[in-house]
């Protein structure tokens, strides 16, 4: 089975991706990780990747669709689940080519909805760690369980929010309802604990 999740930034897409995948066996591709790991190396766009993550914005679509790419080419007789890609319809439509090559399709987008001001809470209030990138919430914990420290991300201050959530609403909403049109959109309150949404979705999904 082949699932995009998405949904408002701190959603808690993340959290049911790596959930999902852990009971179905499927492979989890978490665009955002990919792409902040490439923005802290010594690759020749780094620097170009890590100035758009840190105002909100989206990475051109060339680059991400090479990560894609050589990640469907890598599995794609194995289960899996996106997350933070595809964020346009551009994207999307990119995908499904991909995944045509291997007599693929998109089973299911699953949305997990929550209110804006409940968005910019949620992410004012956690911290990254800056060595392994697990996310935590403010007064959890001082240091990473892995030794690192916790600090703020950039694209997790007020200014970066506000064009994060536009540029989710203006260019990523519309993959959904593009799913809508064809009959695989799966539509989730994320107001709910992690395991009643989590149970929802497994239902939705069956």
């Amino acid at each position: 089975m082949i699932v995009i999740i998405q949904g408002p930034q701190a959603c808690g897409k993340g959290t049911q991706a790596r959930l999902l995948a852990e009971k179905y066996g499927w492979l989890h591709l978490e665009m955002g990780k990919i792409l902040r790991s490439i923005s802290n190396s010594d690759n020749p766009h780094a620097a170009k990747i890590h100035d758009t993550l840190n105002s909100g914005g989206l990475v051109p679509d060339e680059l991400v669709r090479l990560i894609s790419w050589d990640y469907i080419k890598r599995h794609h007789e194995q289960g899996m689940i996106f997350e933070g890609y595809p964020r346009s319809l551009a994207q999307y439509e990119h995908l499904q080519d991909m995944l045509k090559k291997f007599n693929k399709r998109i089973d299911a987008v699953v949305s997990i909805n929550i209110p804006e001001e409940e968005s910019i809470k949620r992410m004012s209030d956690r911290r990254t760690c800056q060595r392994c990138g697990r996310v935590y919430i403010v007064g959890e914990a001082l240091k990473c369980e892995c030794g690192g420290e916790l600090v703020l991300r950039e694209d997790d201050k007020p200014q970066a929010i506000r064009r994060r959530l536009q540029i989710y609403h203006e260019q990523t909403k519309p993959v959904f309802e593009r799913a809508k049109s064809e009959g695989i959109a799966i539509e989730i309150d994320g107001m709910h604990p992690i395991a009643e949404v989590h149970e929802k979705i497994c239902t939705r999904l069956a």
